[in-house]
């Protein structure tokens, strides 16, 4: 098992896999284009993880938020909603990680010439030297940062409603 590669395509958090020092000489020719279904998840975390911080942010009560139409009603709510928001959104990054694995491909342009893109799937092809967009690089940073700044106000509701 490759952890290197499970995390550049679950959290996708680095340009380039394997390190950049072996890619100078392909940067330009190969891209890792994202299926759709890996959007639809970064896109679910992003919505999900920035409602919870703005929330969080503003002071809101847990008491107050509805999460997917369900209220916490006591501390043991509270708990129970945090827990499946938390494992709601690591079954999300591990969406995308069967995503990419499963429907990601690979465009590989001819060296000599830009149109007539080649797609490769990446399934199963451990030794496939990949490189990230940078718009999907800002988005997967972005969702990373949000959902540990949310995990950190459904740790900080946990507490505070047992402990009050």
């Amino acid at each position: 098992m490759n952890t290197r590669r499970i995390l550049f395509l679950s959290l996708g958090l680095t340009r380039a896999h394997p390190p950049r020092g072996h890619l100078r000489e392909r940067k330009l020719r190969e891209t890792l284009l994202e299926p759709q279904g890996t959007k639809t998840c970064r896109r679910n975390i992003l919505a999900l993880s920035s409602v919870l911080v703005v929330a969080g942010l503003a002071g809101a009560e847990p008491q107050d938020l509805q999460v997917f139409g369900i209220t916490a009603s006591g501390n043991r709510g509270i708990a129970v909603i945090g827990v499946a928001v938390i494992l709601l959104q690591i079954y999300w990054f591990i969406q995308k990680y069967l995503h990419l694995e499963e429907d990601g491909v690979i465009e590989r342009l001819p060296a000599d010439s830009l149109p007539g893109a080649e797609r490769l799937k990446i399934t199963g092809r451990n030794e496939l030297a990949l490189v990230r967009r940078d718009t999907d690089l800002v988005s997967n940073w972005a969702a990373f940062g949000l959902t540990l700044a949310a995990w950190g106000f459904i740790g900080y509701w946990i507490v505070d409603g047992t402990l009050a």
